[in-house]
């Protein structure tokens, strides 16, 4: 298994000289089996071996045993151990989700802890099997291409070097080298998991089918993990060319390929920090023709308006109550934070910030900043005109959810400053000022 694990290893440049390596332990055969064979090789690859592991105090007696066994063999092998203990139950309560996902919640939050802390990579024990039983697992439930690729042989920060073994050659490698491990009784119930049922009733009729059914798999996952990468590459070209000012020109995504479209799409909306199912794309392909919003999981909307696609939180839509502007103020609104602070005169000249700087004596009780509102008028800088600022801001061409969001400094309806536009004839700073009010507004990028 050694030579299996080595080439893995290799062709995908999991590890290099001088690594840290923190072996995900469970006391599991394919844990003990992934650490035995990491210490075997530590010297030809360069690295040194750590161990974590996580009891989630799940099955009572049986998770502390488990914990005992690992502490054990980890003081024999002379492998320095990190352990976390948590009642993964309460806490999934707790959180409102299952008792998986919590787990697996808690597994990853510890692994990531670690792999910060020791400038460690991580190595997980998962098999050619689970990588398996996870395709299966998510063609049933319903999955794009590449979910069909299953489990990565890396991720950021981890690695999985087993990929290429399967649970059988784990079993075998255990036998021969008299390895001891523990056995989680959970893993032979299929009312436990639905993977557990794919493990017990699904894949052994499969691999009855045809004795290279495991090769077969291999090649299979290998050939749609390129094939999905040459697509992302290609969601990745066509983000950078589809860009524009708030968001990613409809029209521009239109024309794409529609499998390089879903791609991107897909990825938009994973850079945003959403998540999304084949069906969310669906329905994002069909706003950008007809327009719209699609609500997306994790409180984020996907909304095509005037041409633009983007995606916005919850808090974009928020109203914003009307405040009398006061100095220094700061406040949170539709994912943006403003400030407003006095500097003085000489600041505001070297920095250039002319354009969003008022006068101090301006404020007033009836110095209001709020959003746009109807009959508001823009004096334009040293141009002796006066317009209705929703005319002007459609005029510059600024996007129609920046248009409703986007704030004022106003005086009934004399615009005095203007998001996106800056001061007007009435705000701007008299030569004889010797200090001002800065307007900074700093938003996230889209």
């Amino acid at each position: 298994m050694n030579k299996i694990v080595l080439k893995t290893i290799s062709d995908h440049k999991l590890l290099s000289p001088s690594d840290k390596v923190i072996v995900a332990l469970s006391g599991g055969a394919d844990s003990v089996s992934l650490l035995y064979v990491l210490l075997s090789l530590r010297e030809e690859l360069g690295i040194s071996i750590m161990a974590a592991h996580v009891n989630h105090r799940l099955r009572g007696e049986e998770s502390d045993r488990d914990e005992r066994f690992v502490r054990k063999l980890c003081e024999e092998l002379s492998v320095e151990l990190f352990v976390r203990s948590e009642d993964v139950g309460e806490l999934s309560r707790q959180r409102g989700m299952s008792m998986e996902l919590c787990g697996r919640d808690v597994r990853y939050e510890f692994f990531s802890e670690l792999s910060r802390t020791h400038g460690a990579k991580v190595a997980t024990a998962h098999t050619m099997s689970d990588a398996e039983e996870t395709m299966l697992y998510n063609i049933a439930r319903g999955t794009t291409l590449h979910g069909l690729c299953s489990i990565p042989y890396k991720r950021d920060y981890i690695i999985r070097p087993l990929l290429d073994c399967t649970r059988q050659q784990i079993e075998e490698y255990c036998s021969g080298q008299g390895l001891s491990f523990v056995q989680d009784s959970t893993n032979f119930s299929e009312d436990v998991c639905s993977r557990n049922k794919i493990r017990l009733s699904v894949l052994p009729p499969l691999s009855e089918l045809s004795e290279g059914f495991h090769r077969s798999f291999s090649r299979l996952r290998s050939q749609l993990s390129q094939v999905d990468e040459f697509m992302n590459l290609m969601a990745d070209e066509a983000l950078e060319d589809c860009r524009c000012d708030g968001g990613l020109s409809a029209d521009k995504l239109c024309a794409l390929h529609d499998a390089v479209l879903g791609y991107a799409l897909s990825q938009y909306i994973s850079m945003q920090g959403g998540v999304s199912e084949y069906r969310h794309i669906s329905l994002c392909k069909k706003i950008l023709t007809e327009g719209g919003a699609v609500t997306l999981p994790g409180g984020l909307t996907a909304v095509c308006r005037q041409g633009i696609f983007r995606v916005a939180e919850q808090s974009d839509t928020e109203v914003f109550e009307a405040v009398r502007l006061t100095v220094p103020m700061t406040f949170q609104y539709a994912g943006a934070e403003y400030s407003f602070e006095e500097l003085l005169m000489q600041d505001i000249i070297n920095r250039k910030l002319a354009s969003d700087c008022i006068p101090c004596d301006i404020i007033s009780e009836d110095t209001i900043v709020r959003t746009r509102g109807e009959g508001d008028r823009f004096a334009l800088l040293r141009r002796g005109i006066t317009k209705p600022l929703r005319k002007l801001q459609n005029e510059l061409k600024i996007p129609a959810y920046d248009r409703d969001r986007s704030l004022v400094i106003a005086i009934g309806n004399t615009v005095l400053w203007a998001e996106g536009i800056g001061v007007s004839e009435q705000g701007k700073l008299p030569p004889t000022a010797d200090k001002g009010i800065y307007i900074n507004v700093r938003r996230r990028k889209i």
